[in-house]
């Protein structure tokens, strides 16, 4: 990687409230991880209020990373 670690890690979606469409609504997002030469992309949808879908997110997050590093 550019930035010389050996992990990244990224969020991105749709927090709401506005925004959403039907193919890409609102509490849709992506993480996306790389470890090395790996990487991979999680698709999920949290409807709920923004607060709610970014604490999810993050905490969704950190629990793959968390699990990728056992």
């Amino acid at each position: 990687m550019v930035s010389g670690t050996d992990i990244g890690i990224s969020v991105t979606g749709i927090a709401g409230p506005d925004g959403g469409t039907t193919d890409k609504p609102v509490g849709l997002f992506y993480i996306g991880i790389a470890i090395g030469d790996v990487v991979e992309t999680h698709r999920f949808y949290f409807p709920d209020n923004r607060e709610r879908i970014r604490n999810n997110a993050t905490i969704k997050a950190l629990d793959i990373l968390r699990k990728k590093l056992l």
